[in-house]
């Protein structure tokens, strides 16, 4: 549909959303605070799943990281303090926050910052615009596969349903060998493009091997160490269970038995319909929120994550892992009612190894989520035309060194190695090919066409926004046919920030480009994001060069690598203690002029 055919209904929609912004940010300013946290990032010692890692990466001695909890409004503040011992670099993406007015603080290393350097510290320091479930871990190559990741939980005050308490569950895929073992075998040939095969799932951060294959491999196996949490609840109560997938690569099946789930929220987006299912799919990064009754005649019921293994990529001989029979799929953890004068919410830990046995559970007569039954609370479709309009074919290639990447449209993505991209746009640089950058205008609606050809299904990741999926194919549905899909588009379906493109199958999401910066789009299976599958969005370049200023604390963090004769900023006032005015002015300001140009 043309932009001239619909401008009445897209510029109301357009300026309904700038209102809500102001009204949302004066709002949140009445009750904000500053939630402080130091995070002193480096190796411990652990048995997860019973067998023993010397390296696993945590912060402040936690594995899995701390979790975060704020509310709507409130400024962020986190001291990250890199002391891992082999002299790694390291940053922190939050995962799925907008970063409207605050674009050097996603924590993507080259793209909206240089790495932090071992022995350093950096201070991330934002205003949290949007209330929802959403994570953060490393985005230095795979590093988080090490452990260095956590949950982050923005209240909204009041929430959009009613409800009397919330768990909140993270789902994981583990490694055995190191993040580097499994970079660098995965970036020479005799990979063939194939990931690293997990050894185990886990429910937050805990699950099992069988030890006697461990013991094949000369790897300590302790099934003592072995255990699955217990989540405590009380009777004839309504509990939020908020549910984010950090794998690296798995997808899971989640359920609880004897319970249905309602979809109250998606990757940070409240959802208008409660939709009641058996159990949902979440692929990497993915996120969601259910709503569940605790009305069983039981006292304790299984909450399972089973691991879908027909997604993982097995060619025999070829991994690194030499033992992938091994990984156990029917990852467990415990919901128990217990009596309302011991406190609810409350977890605690119980023996569980892996020569018990978990009764089996068939999907086949249950219904699943269908996440385009869902649509975003506020009521919003998908603008009904699009500005610019982008086709990417995911897929692989042999590169000179026949290392086999992954890449869009045959232009495997390659960091800088300098400046960081947003860097480069501030002082007006002309960005290399090897970026894949696109550039859109601000406020330009984009329509973003995915093809996905090859074998394995891909979860796509957008930094910087959410988006609408207008549709998307089942498995084998072939790349997106105008002719056959375009009558099976929706502008009022799910809004969200991962898309899973099936494997040879297609997708459609469509977004509103109002947040200025430099913001990369890529597979979250991360072994493919490693070797090139992914592009960046340019969005409103004038607005960056005139308008978003790098920090100070970006000008010092880069100023480790010897940098800062490369960044030519440096009489543009310090802003790293100011954030929390700077971003929220500058949100309220974009979407001020947002109101200007549709009026």
């Amino acid at each position: 549909m043309s932009r001239n055919q619909s401008s009445s209904s897209s510029r109301s929609s357009l300026l309904f959303i700038s209102l809500l912004i102001i009204i949302t940010c004066l709002q949140s300013t009445v009750h904000a605070k500053v939630v402080k946290h130091v995070f002193i990032v480096d190796y411990v010692e652990g048995s997860p799943d019973g067998v023993y890692r010397d390296k696993i990466l945590a912060i402040n001695g936690q594995f899995p990281g701390p979790t975060i909890e704020a509310d709507l409004g409130d400024t962020l503040q986190v001291d990250l303090v890199n002391l891992i011992q082999d002299g790694q670099n390291t940053s922190i993406h939050w995962h799925g926050i907008h970063q409207k007015g605050s674009p050097c603080e996603d924590g993507a290393s080259q793209i909206s910052q240089c790495p932090l350097r071992n022995g350093f510290v950096q201070r991330y320091q934002f205003t949290l615009h949007q209330a929802g479930t959403y994570w953060y871990h490393s985005h230095v190559n795979s590093q988080y596969t090490d452990g260095l990741w956590g949950a982050l939980i923005v209240h909204n005050r009041p929430e959009v349903y009613d409800y009397d308490g919330e768990i909140v569950i993270t789902l994981n895929d583990w490694y055995h060998r190191t993040a580097r073992e499994n970079e660098h075998w995965h970036l020479t040939p005799a990979a063939r493009g194939v990931p690293p095969y997990p050894d185990s799932g886990m429910i937050n951060g805990l699950g099992r091997y069988p030890c006697d294959l461990a013991v094949l491999q000369n790897r300590t196996c302790d099934t003592t160490l072995q255990s699955r949490k217990v989540f405590n609840t009380h009777r004839n109560q309504t509990y939020r269970v908020r549910v984010i997938n950090v794998s690296a690569y798995t997808a899971f099946n989640f359920s609880i038995d004897g319970h249905v789930l309602e979809t109250v929220e998606v990757d940070g987006i409240d959802s208008a319909r409660r939709v009641p299912v058996d159990y949902a799919v979440l692929a990497a990064a993915q996120r969601y929120s259910f709503l569940i009754r605790t009305n069983g005649s039981l006292n304790r019921y299984l909450i399972r994550a089973d691991l879908r293994i027909e997604s993982l990529l097995l060619i025999e001989g070829v991994n690194i892992n030499k033992f992938p029979e091994a990984l156990m799929g029917d990852v467990t953890a415990v919901l128990q009612y217990v009596d309302d004068d011991i406190p609810a919410e409350t977890e605690q830990v119980e023996p569980f190894s892996f020569q018990e046995q978990v009764p089996l559970k068939n999907l086949s007569s249950l219904i699943c989520l269908d996440e385009m039954e869902l649509s975003p609370f506020d009521g919003l479709p998908a603008p009904p035309y699009f500005d610019k309009e982008f086709i990417l074919e995911a897929g692989f290639y042999e590169d000179e060194h026949d290392v086999r990447r992954g890449q869009f449209n045959m232009t495997p993505f390659k960091l800088p190695d300098h400046k960081p991209l947003l860097v480069q746009l501030i002082d007006g640089d002309k960005l290399a090919p090897s970026v894949f950058a696109l550039d859109v205008g601000y406020m330009d609606v984009v329509q973003v066409v995915i093809n996905n050809p090859f074998f394995g299904p891909h979860p796509f990741h957008l930094h910087g926004a959410s988006f609408w999926v207008l549709g998307m194919g089942g498995w084998y549905d072939g790349n997106y046919d105008p002719a056959r899909h375009n009558e099976t588009l929706s502008l009022t379906g799910v809004k969200r920030d991962t898309v899973l493109v099936q494997e040879q199958s297609w997708a459609v999401i469509r977004f509103v480009a109002d947040n200025p910066g430099v913001w990369t789009f890529h597979c979250h299976i991360d072994w493919h994001n490693l070797s090139g599958m992914a592009m960046t969005f340019v969005v409103g370049r004038d607005q960056i060069s005139r308008a978003v200023r790098f920090t100070e604390e970006g000008r010092r963090v880069c100023a480790h690598h010897k940098l800062e004769d490369l960044i030519d900023k440096g009489d543009q006032p310090d802003t790293s203690d100011a954030t929390n005015n700077s971003s929220h002015t500058t949100l309220v300001l974009l979407a001020l002029i947002s109101i200007v140009l549709y009026l």
